[in-house]
């Protein structure tokens, strides 16, 4: 079951939900709005967050043949609506689905979402017709920032980290970044009986897959090995999964949270502080996912009034 998981379509709440599955626009997970912040604008704010997460990669951010622009080892890649298209693709921007950024909760867990009837009834309808016609991601950006264009050269990025006792194949990119939420939870594990109960009951973790994302034709970010699913030895019962729940609960993103397989938020907030995005804070659900969205926390900082 683990190997068909994939990371969730997009985060969104009320009418607007309808929006995001029917225009093929459920790639990757937003968290309390759609459109999110930004994605129907210029792309400025969006492709500073990403120069400021990857200095290194990304040498440039400026207006290029009237859109907003990055550069990544001597190649543009323009805004285009919110897909981040290399100069090729800009025409067929509609083919693509979003490069989705969003507002995510720093802190405490989100509200779950309230959908009414005719919603819910047209989320059902919007999911069932996504299988006919999946939605797709550019990959050319992407590719490029991790230097990832094929499964060879992906492979030659890929590295063995030791998290927690537990041999992780990761991205190089994130192997520092694990290491350091490893470290934290280990220190906390000494003085936080949850999280050193939560720390023992893991089975293993799982990190890269190349694969795409359930539902899409859209390459996961596990393909890339920049996502890790920390998975337990039992989940007692209890939901982890939105594609799993929505097997036996019609109305499976209002599961209550205490009725959701849950790790201790301390974990969460070690992962976090290292750039990573958590599955639990998402509508479509995914409890155990964990991938690295640095950019994202350069938004959540902006928009705290933090650096």
């Amino acid at each position: 079951m683990h190997g068909l998981k994939g990371a969730p379509f997009a985060f969104i709440i009320g009418a607007a939900l309808l929006l995001a599955v029917s225009n093929g626009d459920s790639w990757p997970q937003g968290i309390t709005s759609f459109p999110p912040p930004g994605n129907e604008g210029s792309g400025e704010r969006e492709l500073r967050a990403l120069a400021s997460a990857y200095p290194d990669r990304i040498a440039g951010v400026e207006q290029r043949d009237g859109d907003w622009a990055v550069e990544v080892d001597g190649q543009w890649f323009f805004w285009a609506h919110g897909r981040i298209l290399a100069e090729a693709e800009r025409a067929d921007w509609e083919r693509y689905s979003r490069y989705r950024f969003y507002s995510y909760p720093l802190g405490e867990l989100p509200p779950l979402p309230i959908l009414d009837s005719e919603t819910a009834a047209r989320l059902k309808k919007s999911l069932a017709e996504s299988l006919q016609r999946p939605p797709m991601r550019s990959e050319a950006f992407l590719e490029r920032l991790y230097d990832a264009g094929t499964r060879a050269a992906t492979m030659r990025q890929i590295t063995s980290v030791d998290f927690l006792g537990f041999p992780v194949q990761a991205h190089s990119r994130i192997a520092g970044p694990l290491e350091a939420a490893a470290r934290e939870l280990v220190s906390v594990s000494k003085t936080d009986p949850l999280v050193a109960a939560f720390l023992r009951s893991l089975w293993k973790i799982d990190g890269f897959n190349y694969r795409d994302v359930a539902g899409t034709l859209s390459r996961s970010y596990h393909s890339y090995g920049l996502a890790v699913d920390l998975i337990p030895r039992s989940y007692g019962g209890k939901s982890a999964y939105w594609r799993w729940a929505m097997e036996s609960n019609k109305e499976w993103w209002a599961i209550p949270y205490n009725q959701r397989w849950m790790m201790p938020l301390a974990v969460v907030s070690a992962f976090e502080r290292q750039g990573f995005v958590w599955g639990g804070k998402w509508l479509f659900f995914d409890m155990m996912h964990f991938e690295y969205r640095p950019e994202i926390f350069v938004m959540a900082r902006a928009e705290n009034g933090q650096r």
